[in-house]
């Protein structure tokens, strides 16, 4: 019978090939995640901005948009996330992120340079490098005006941070740190009453 010949190579050379791999695997998730991130956070912008435009011309009530609710569930009842309160959460989120004191806030605070030279302290640690670049180095305008910093958490973490802070410091501060932390939005509510309380304490 003959023996089965087994070729090995260095394990320590194996496992760098294996992280590899992984980082490869993990980098696309990433961006796909990211991206669908972006696209929700900009369907809600642009519903939010076009409902707003529609109220404050008085070409709207409140009605028709309990009527829009009521239009888009019967075209797919199977979509989610469009009924008349998430309607006015779009909206809330355009009016309250397309404002001149939250766009005056991002440059006042340079947010692009400020992320650039902690580029480092928003990742992992087990992203390369250029995902978390390609992240943050876009925090400028998109082509319909979402500042790009709102793409870094979630739409259901913005609802948190929009209900729960009071400035619009305090809510850049909560995105990039439930960002760098990679909070789930109840984590990040526990977050913000936590330090809202420790505040009320002090």
């Amino acid at each position: 019978m003959k023996q089965e010949i087994t070729i090995t190579s260095n394990q320590n050379e194996l496992e760098k090939q294996f992280e590899y791999v992984n980082s490869l695997i993990e980098q696309h998730r990433s961006s796909a995640i990211a991206k669908v991130n972006t696209e929700a956070l900009l369907t809600n912008w642009e519903v939010g901005k076009y409902i707003s435009m529609q109220l404050k011309s008085s070409q709207w009530g409140t009605k028709v948009v309990s009527d829009l609710a009521d239009f888009l569930k019967r075209q797919n009842p199977k979509l989610r996330g469009f009924g008349k309160r998430h309607l006015y959460n779009m909206v809330k989120f355009y009016e309250m992120y397309s404002s001149n004191e939250f766009t005056n806030t991002i440059k006042e605070l340079k947010l692009p340079e400020i992320v650039q030279s902690g580029i480092a302290q928003l990742g992992t640690g087990n992203e390369p490098k250029e995902i978390v670049q390609l992240r943050i180095a876009q925090l400028g305008m998109t082509s319909c005006q979402m500042p790009r910093i709102l793409a870094v958490v979630p739409f259901t973490s913005h609802l948190e941070i929009m209900n729960r802070c009071r400035t619009n410091e305090e809510r850049i501060f909560y995105m990039l740190h439930a960002h760098h932390q990679r909070l789930k939005t109840d984590e990040l509510r526990r977050c913000i009453v936590n330090q809202t309380y420790a505040s009320l304490m002090d």
